[in-house]
């Protein structure tokens, strides 16, 4: 049960520090995805946390299990978004998951 918790923490921590160095930096707003990954692999990585520990699983390459849990907090980004997305009202500018969608445009 903890282990969701901590999944669900780093990953709010993970939108809300990108959502931050998106205001912040304009590169970082074009890419908020790789920023997303990044941000939720690293954390993880510096924590040396692996989900697969708390639930006595056994993986053969345990930084393998730390990827795999840095992709699963960086999935967990999602929920979030949609979260605030819904009491705010206001989806972020570049969100590809949650964002606007521009139409295909005929070029020829």
């Amino acid at each position: 049960m903890y282990t969701f918790a901590v999944i669900a923490l780093l990953a709010l921590g993970t939108v809300k520090l990108v959502d931050f160095l998106a205001d912040n930096i304009a590169i970082a707003d074009r890419a908020r995805s790789l920023l997303t990954f990044v941000v939720a692999v690293g954390a993880v990585v510096a924590l040396d946390y692996t989900m697969f520990d708390a639930w006595d699983v056994a993986v053969r390459n345990r930084d393998l299990g730390m990827w795999i849990t840095g992709f699963c907090v960086a999935g967990a980004t999602v929920p979030w978004r949609a979260l605030f997305s819904y009491v705010t009202h206001d989806r972020a500018r570049s969100d590809e998951t949650l964002g606007h969608h521009m139409p295909l445009r005929k070029v020829a």
